[in-house]
């Protein structure tokens, strides 16, 4: 796998760029998860430990502030861990880093601090000092993953920060991850991956105090064809259906198949539509229906759902937005366009949006997540924000643009064939 190959790079950190709701962040953990389990059974040197949680980038929230913040979730995921690894009776031999990581004399340290720190925040203990929450209990835990990982190429915590898109332009991702550089892409110990949407990450690969530190190329995580949705589903059904109850779904694969189209191939947001609904059937004690009959209720259930999330908005957007998704739901763009291609996106509407409109139309879509915007380069302090980005039609956009077909109010002259019925 070329994610649990470039984790065992020491000192380099992966970075994975795709489409949002693609499956990013789910291939880096079954890769650290996988990584982990090679260790465990003798099959690398390396010890991999997944994070418990995965990292965003906040607005307004200072290097320092999510410096503590991974401290303290490598500090939980080192305990936790630990507890998991001593019920699977390991044979210790050979596996310096595991013995460190288990007999290491910091670990009371680490997890009295951890404690300390938990009470403080839910009020059961006064916060009226800072200094073991802030520079000792960040000492004790280097000093732990120095002792764990003493070697340089045994291993570390595998940290994910994930949607780098959402810091909203390049040089934004560029300039927070530069600040971080020195503070925490550098521990031995940690090994770091990035994550985001279309574009951003490549730019951090251009940037000259990143670029040292990124493992290129950019792994570019292409959408899953929807003739794999089969398999796919069949897997997470044996996983989480209980072990007492014969698995059965109240939707046929292949109208998750056209969903999942419909929703610009967003697998994140298919899976969770299919849960709404599944939960809906579920509720009404809908079981072993015949394959027409779910088909029949499923799209009754979409011309709702769709008709309703419509239904919402449709007063509340401009007539200049609703052109702009109906143009850009066409078969001239299926879903994404350049905010520079207005004229194209006029000739494929009956309402003609001027430059002003375009802008006021394509911030609402925004706002209303109907829309994301896509960075393909920097956008400099009193730049034109309308220059070089591309935008894509999200999965909520999508729905709301099919509830705008339901009821024939698309603006749109070109062909829609696109969005017709496909089985693979």
């Amino acid at each position: 796998m070329t994610i649990a190959r470039k984790l065992h790079k020491q000192g380099k950190i992966t970075c994975l760029d795709g489409h949002v709701g693609v499956g990013k962040t789910s291939l880096v953990n079954v890769a650290a998860y996988t990584c982990f389990q090679d260790y465990i059974k003798g099959e690398t040197h390396q010890l991999l430990v997944p994070c418990v949680e995965t990292f965003d980038l906040r607005q307004g929230e200072s290097t320092e502030e999510f410096a503590h913040r991974v401290f303290r979730k490598v500090a939980q995921t080192l305990i936790e861990k630990s507890a998991q690894v001593r019920g699977m009776s390991l044979d210790m031999e050979g596996k310096a880093a595991l013995d460190a990581w288990l007999n290491n004399s910091h670990m009371e340290t680490v997890s009295l601090g951890l404690k300390w720190i938990v009470e403080c925040s839910t009020g059961k203990a006064l916060n009226n000092s800072s200094g073991f929450q802030n520079e000792g209990f960040e000492k004790a835990v280097r000093n732990w993953l120095k002792e764990i990982f003493q070697q340089r190429g045994t291993g570390g915590v595998v940290c994910v920060i994930d949607n780098v898109e959402l810091l909203e332009t390049a040089a934004n991702a560029r300039k927070s991850m530069e600040a971080l550089r020195d503070r925490l892409f550098n521990i031995e110990g940690l090994r770091w991956v990035f994550c985001g949407a279309n574009g951003v990450i490549h730019s951090l690969a251009a940037s000259p105090r990143l670029s040292a530190f990124l493992n290129t190329p950019v792994i570019d995580v292409a959408n899953i064809h929807p003739k794999y949705l089969g398999p796919l589903i069949e897997a997470r059904t044996r996983e989480f259906a209980p072990e007492y109850e014969r698995a059965y779904l109240p939707i046929n694969i292949e109208d998750m198949q056209w969903l999942y189209m419909l929703l610009n191939h967003n697998l994140r947001d298919l899976l969770g539509l299919c849960d709404e609904y599944c939960e809906t059937e579920f509720s009404l004690g809908k079981t072993n229906l015949t394959k027409d009959v779910r088909k029949a209720r499923f799209d009754k259930w979409l011309r709702k759902a769709t008709s309703d999330r419509y239904n919402q908005l449709s007063s509340r957007l401009p007539k200049s937005s609703w052109a702009i998704l109906d143009a850009a739901m066409t078969n001239d763009f299926k879903g994404t366009f350049g905010v520079n291609e207005i004229d194209a996106l006029n000739a494929a509407s009956r309402e003609s949006v001027s430059s002003e409109g375009f802008k006021k139309g394509l911030r609402e879509l925004e706002r209303h997540g109907l829309v994301s915007r896509i960075i393909n380069g920097d956008v400099e302090s009193g730049g034109d924000e309308f220059k070089r980005d591309v935008c894509t039609v999200t999965s909520k956009g999508a729905l709301v643009h099919y509830g705008r077909m339901l009821k024939e109010e698309t603006t749109s002259i070109s062909d829609t064939s696109w969005l017709k019925r496909v089985h693979y």
